[in-house]
């Protein structure tokens, strides 16, 4: 894979980033939290411990969310 970065945006286009770094695995999930958060019957997941997200624009509107101790 080359080192070309990937970009994306939200659909909107508020949002826009570049990804770069290698990506170790895919995911979608059915679990009743990944459905909340995509509201959609799904969720995608992509996994990378390496890759660096540059945001372009709109990193004022990213929010965090982190699941309870214990769940």
């Amino acid at each position: 894979m080359d080192n070309t970065p990937i970009t994306g945006q939200c659909l909107c286009g508020a949002v826009r980033f570049h990804i770069s770094g290698e990506f170790e695995s895919f995911f979608v999930c059915h679990c009743s939290r990944c459905r909340k958060d995509s509201g959609s019957a799904h969720s995608a997941n992509l996994f990378s411990p390496t890759a660096k997200i540059i945001w372009v624009s709109g990193e004022a509107n990213i929010k965090t969310f982190g699941n309870p101790p214990g769940n």
